[in-house]
């Protein structure tokens, strides 16, 4: 199996009291995330709250997790930004600390750029970068990012820097948009944004998924990643149920309820904790899926490794 390939959870980022990253919680969580069942984990992406954090922090987090141990060769960094000097000193820094790879939003304040523009800013940071180690994984988020990557936009990126554009989050949701990736694209690792679409990725070529939800449901992604197909119409439930509540917010409140850690519920402006009612449709939504993969015993997972 390629190192960039399977069940990749886009991790949250705790937060201490006064909202900075909290690495030690981080810590922990990342190696709780690669004990059900994940191959590696995604930082500072959608869910891990990137855009809401300067450079600074970003980096100083990245260095406080490597002194902590954290084998930064199962780590995947977000690092595409609104300015491509940010973009390229972020790179720089995952790249040279061994990173598996950086995941680059396209630069997203300039919603109408076209697509010699596109290419002009992602063809400028790798070659800032300068590093021939750098792998390259795009991130494609239009109903966020507002622009997104075409296929022939990714032809003329691989034409250009060959091994360095390796890949792709495909987080449109939109299932023709994954199959032209898959079949129109040689070379290259396609990962679905969501679990519920993980069997059809794989079924047209994909490698894998990077969820959001990975961080409550990776176990069960990771049985079905596995061959457990049977398991396939549960994962794609929960993930569904949760899409009707906000990711980030839910994520660090179903985190925090499990871990007995209130603290985990913080989150950076202008993303607010969930709301009394958010709270209350969530029980609905457990009393509908049952307990939450990661929360259930025995794992799949490690029973899977010990037998």
């Amino acid at each position: 199996m390629s190192v960039l390939s399977g069940v990749w959870a886009a991790s949250i980022t705790p937060l201490s009291s006064d909202l900075s990253p909290d690495a030690d919680r981080l810590a922990r969580h990342i190696n709780w995330l690669h004990s059900e069942g994940c191959h590696g984990v995604v930082l500072f992406g959608t869910t891990g709250e990137a855009n809401s954090f300067s450079v600074a922090e970003r980096r100083r987090l990245l260095e406080q997790l490597f002194e902590k141990g954290i084998d930064l060769s199962k780590i995947i960094v977000g690092t595409g930004c609104s300015a491509v000097p940010d973009s390229v000193e972020l790179s720089q820094h995952a790249v040279d600390a061994g990173c598996a790879a950086v995941l680059l939003l396209p630069p997203f304040y300039y919603k109408t750029v076209s697509d010699d523009g596109l290419v002009a800013a992602i063809s400028s940071t790798i070659e800032k970068v300068n590093r021939e180690s750098m792998k390259v994984i795009l991130y494609h988020f239009p109903r966020m990012s507002g622009i997104g990557y075409s296929v022939p936009v990714i032809h003329r990126l691989k034409d250009e820097f060959k091994s360095q554009i390796v890949g792709i989050k495909d987080s449109s949701g939109d299932t023709d948009n994954l199959t032209h990736y898959c079949r129109e694209i040689e070379d290259f690792a396609v990962f679905a944004g969501s679990e519920a679409l993980l069997p059809y990725a794989i079924r047209e070529g994909g490698v894998g998924c990077i969820s959001a939800t990975a961080n409550v449901t990776s176990r069960l992604a990771r049985a079905v990643y596995d061959g457990e197909k049977g398991q396939a119409d549960q994962m794609i439930k929960v993930r569904k149920a949760l899409e009707a509540l906000p990711f980030v917010s839910t994520m660090k409140h179903l985190l925090a309820e499990f871990h007995h850690e209130p603290g985990l519920k913080r989150v950076r402006p202008p993303i607010t904790e969930l709301t009394l009612a958010h709270q209350q449709r969530l029980e609905q939504i457990i009393d509908s899926t049952g307990t939450l993969p990661n929360f259930a015993e025995p794992s799949l997972v490690l029973r899977a490794k010990s037998a």
